[in-house]
C-alpha cells in the first residue's frame, strides 16, 4: 500500500475519531494517533497471518472499526457504548507498534522479531496495548471504573486465552463487538488474494488457518467484483 493511501486511511481514522463524544476518550485518541502515526504506517498487523505489508497495522485498525461501527449501525436498539466501541477498535493492536521491530523486508514473515525483550512471547500485544493506553489515561482526570472500562477493550479484545490472547476474558458487551469486527478482517483479509486465484469448487487454503475451504461451484457465480 502506497504513502499516499496511507495517509488516505490515516485521516480516515481521524474522521472516526471525531464521532467519539466523550472529550478525554477523543483527545486520547487523537493523541495516540499522533504519537504513533509513523509506526502504524510503517508496520504490518501481524507477521505470517493477516495484514501483513507496510502500513498493515493502520489499515487493521481502520476496517475493524469500520465493521464495529457497522454492527452498532446494524442494532441500533442495542444499549452499548459507542463511544467505547470505536475507542476500543481504534487501539485494540496499539500494543503491536511496541512490540514488533522496524521491519523492510515483507517477503519472510519469520525473520519478523519482537522487540522489548521478547515481550511478544512472553506478555502479548494486548498486555502492551493496556500499558500504553493507561500510561494516556493518566494525564486526564477520569472515573476509575471507567478508566478500567476503557482498557478493558484492550485487554480482552482476543476474546481467548492464547499464545497472542486476552489478558482476561471479556465481561463488557462493547469489547465483543470489537472481537467480532476484529476476527472478521484478520480471517477474510488473508483470503482475498488467495480465493481469485482458485478454481470453482476447488480447494483452498488460508495460512495458518487449521481447514481448508471450498470454493463456491455455483455456475452463476461470478468474481468480477474481485480485483
Amino acid at each position: 500500500m502506497n504513502s499516499e493511501k496511507l495517509e488516505s486511511i490515516y485521516k480516515e481514522c481521524l474522521k472516526m475519531v471525531d464521532m467519539i463524544k466523550n472529550p478525554i476518550l477523543k483527545d486520547c485518541c487523537k493523541k495516540i494517533y499522533t504519537d504513533y502515526k509513523d509506526k502504524l504506517v510503517n508496520k504490518p498487523a501481524t507477521p505470517g497471518s493477516h495484514h501483513f505489508y507496510k502500513g498493515g497495522l493502520l489499515f487493521h485498525l481502520y476496517s475493524v472499526t469500520s465493521n464495529a461501527i457497522t454492527i452498532c449501525n446494524l442494532y441500533p436498539k442495542l444499549d452499548v457504548d459507542k463511544d467505547l466501541i470505536i475507542f476500543g477498535a481504534l487501539v485494540h493492536d496499539i500494543g503491536k507498534c511496541n512490540d514488533f521491530n522496524d521491519f523492510n523486508d515483507f517477503t519472510n514473515s519469520e525473520d519478523y522479531n519482537s522487540i522489548n525483550g521478547n515481550s511478544m512471547d512472553l506478555l502479548g500485544h494486548s498486555y502492551e496495548g493496556t500499558h500504553i493506553v493507561e500510561d494516556y489515561l493518566k494525564k486526564y482526570d477520569i472515573d476509575e471504573q471507567f478508566k478500567n472500562q476503557v482498557i478493558h477493550m484492550i485487554g480482552s479484545h482476543m476474546n481467548e486465552y492464547s499464545e497472542w490472547g486476552a489478558i482476561v476474558l471479556p465481561k463488557m458487551l462493547e469489547v465483543i463487538i470489537i472481537n467480532y469486527a476484529d476476527s472478521m478482517d484478520a480471517y477474510l483479509e488473508p483470503a482475498h488474494e488467495i480465493i481469485k486465484n482458485v478454481k470453482k469448487g476447488e480447494k483452498y487454503k488460508i495460512k495458518n488457518v487449521p481447514r481448508y475451504y471450498y470454493k463456491s461451484s455455483n455456475p452463476y457465480y461470478e468474481n468480477d467484483n474481485l480485483q
